[in-house]
Parts: C-alpha cells; sequence; structure tokens
C-alpha cells in the first residue's frame, strides 16, 4: 500500500479526504492536534504535530509516497496571521518534507480564494492570473507559491470553492439564522459555486496518485453556479416554518465588517465575519471553471444542490447544531 501523509485531517474537509484516501487503498499518516474524534473508526496513523517550527515535519513526511495539505486557516484578525499558517507553514512543509519525501506527489488544497472573483463575469479558469482581493486569499496565494517554487518533484494545487455538508460550520450560520425565522441576503445578484465536501474529498484523494497532472493549478467546484439570492431561497425552503429573507445594502455590508474588525481589535479574537470576509462578499461573481479537472480525474456529476442542502440541515438537526 502507498503511503500518504496528510495535514489538517482533524478538520471538516481533511477527516473527509482521511476517509476518501483510505477507500481508494492508501496507507493515511495524518498530522494531527486537537479534533480527533472526526478520525473515530478510520485505520489512520496519527502523528501529533502541526505547521509550526517546533514540529518535526521531515520525521512526519519521511518516505511518503504522496503528500496532500489540507491544513490551514480560514479566519484570522490580521493578514500576519493568515501568512504565519497559510503561506509560511505551507513552505515549512515544503521545506522538510523536500528532504525525507523528495519524489512524493504533494497535493495542495489551496482556495478559490487564491484565484479571486470572476472577471467582468467571466469564470476564472486554469491559466488566468491570481488576484486574489482579500488577506485570506493573498496568503493562500503565497502558499501556492511555495510549493510551486520549492517543490522540486511532481505538484498538483486544487483549489475548492465553497465547501459544504454535514459537519460544516461555515454554512451552519446561514441555516441557523433560517431557523431562527430570518435570513440576511447581501449582495443577492452575485454569484457563487459549492461543491460538497465528500466530492471534493474524492476528488483530492483521487489527484493524489495522479502525478500524470503535475504542474496543474485548477479549481474543484460543481459547475453550476447559484445567486446568493437563490442559495438563501433553497435554504429558507428547509425549515417547518419559512424564514423571512431581509435583502442588505452594500454599505451596511461593510459597515458590519467594520465592526466586527473593531471587535476582533478589543477582544483579540477572530471572528466568522470581518472586514476582510466583507470585501470577498462584495467583489461580484465567485465562479470558475472546474471542469477540466472534474473530466480529468473521472468524477461523476453532482446531485441536485437541493438535495445536498437538505441532507445538510437533516445531519444539523440530528447532531443538535440547530435549535427547531
Amino acid at each position: 500500500m502507498p503511503t500518504c501523509f496528510l495535514t489538517g485531517a482533524t478538520g471538516f474537509l481533511g477527516a473527509h479526504v482521511a476517509r476518501s484516501l483510505a477507500s481508494q487503498g492508501w496507507r493515511v499518516r495524518a498530522l494531527a492536534r486537537g479534533g480527533r474524534e472526526r478520525l473515530a473508526g478510520l485505520d489512520v496513523t496519527q502523528v501529533a504535530g502541526d505547521l509550526s517550527p517546533a514540529s518535526d515535519l521531515a520525521e512526519a513526511a519521511a518516505g511518503a509516497d504522496a503528500i496532500v495539505h489540507v491544513a490551514g486557516i480560514t479566519k484570522a484578525r490580521t493578514l500576519e496571521e493568515y501568512l504565519e499558517v497559510n503561506a509560511r507553514g505551507t513552505a515549512r512543509l515544503v521545506e522538510a518534507a523536500r528532504r525525507t519525501a523528495p519524489d512524493a506527489l504533494f497535493v495542495l488544497v489551496s482556495s478559490q480564494a487564491a484565484a479571486g472573483p470572476a472577471r467582468g463575469g467571466r469564470a476564472v479558469a486554469e491559466g488566468d492570473p491570481p488576484r486574489p482581493i482579500s488577506w485570506y486569499g493573498a496568503s493562500k496565494r503565497e502558499g501556492e507559491e511555495a510549493v510551486e517554487g520549492g517543490w522540486r518533484g511532481p505538484w498538483i494545487v486544487l483549489r475548492p470553492s465553497v465547501v459544504f455538508g454535514p459537519g460544516d460550520r461555515g454554512l451552519l450560520l446561514l441555516f441557523r439564522a433560517a431557523a431562527r425565522g430570518w435570513l440576511l441576503v447581501p449582495s443577492g445578484v452575485s454569484r457563487v459555486q459549492l461543491i460538497r465536501a465528500e466530492r471534493a474529498a474524492e476528488a483530492i484523494a483521487r489527484a493524489a496518485g495522479r502525478a500524470d497532472l503535475s504542474g496543474r493549478s485548477g479549481f474543484l467546484a460543481d459547475p453550476a453556479p447559484i445567486s446568493i439570492s437563490a442559495l438563501s431561497e433553497l435554504i429558507a425552503s428547509l425549515p417547518a416554518k419559512r424564514p423571512r429573507l431581509v435583502p442588505v445594502p452594500r454599505a451596511l455590508v461593510r459597515l458590519a465588517g467594520a465592526a466586527e474588525t473593531a471587535v476582533e481589535t478589543v477582544t483579540r479574537r477572530s471572528r466568522p465575519f470581518n472586514a476582510d470576509k466583507a470585501r470577498e462578499i462584495l467583489a461580484g461573481d465567485w465562479i470558475c471553471d472546474g471542469r477540466p479537472l472534474a473530466r480529468d480525474l473521472g468524477l461523476p456529476g453532482p446531485p441536485p444542490l437541493s438535495d445536498d442542502l437538505s441532507e445538510t440541515w437533516e445531519w444539523y438537526v440530528r447532531a443538535g447544531w440547530l435549535a427547531l
């Protein structure tokens, strides 16, 4: 069995990747710190550590046939905090693994934010120059550059769109708002693309065995874009009592982002929404062309988004994450 060294395995997407790798015949060695309950029942070797300078990443990655780097942060108070994990943490992993697993295929799970939003309404395609517009996106792009410029073996960069599904705490905020009876709709005409976590994980696990795709920076996204308004309508259809949809003006989105950033400054704790996230929300369409990678990885077509959202809602209810 080939060995895959996986980072971020105790996170939402990373745990799904661990499961997909194991099902595809990989021996999984996972860098883990907290949240190990996500790996319960999986035949995974856990190695204590993180992306900090104190961790022996070289030893953890030694002899791996593939390195799948999922670990990162999606919220922070400052650009510096993002860079420390998403950019420098990636660079430390590249430098360390280069010594002990030089021939491994390095698969970096980046983000659509590294490429930036659509260009004049046109979906961002593979090969388009990256244009991140947020701190998060800039830090993920620097992580990509660390791989592109530092890894001497084969490498692939994967950029997922919005990842959701059972266990996700990102879209959970929208589901909870719908359960409470109201749902804010900022930038309603803007379009986004989503991908369920299990589907993204399947693609990532398949990429770990595809050294022939080396040098690719591609997107993981279901093909059909959806407007924020239409997505809100789908979520609003899930509770027994339909919530009220409340459009939010652009100026109010900026003001709320600034207010949350001020709270972060006082509390010194990151918030799910702040001025940086407001920039992303107001940037227009977040659409990309995920068809090339889906084709080359042999991914089947996705089920209807409404079905996936309904299953996610039901999981939240069973898990007690929604107060109904």
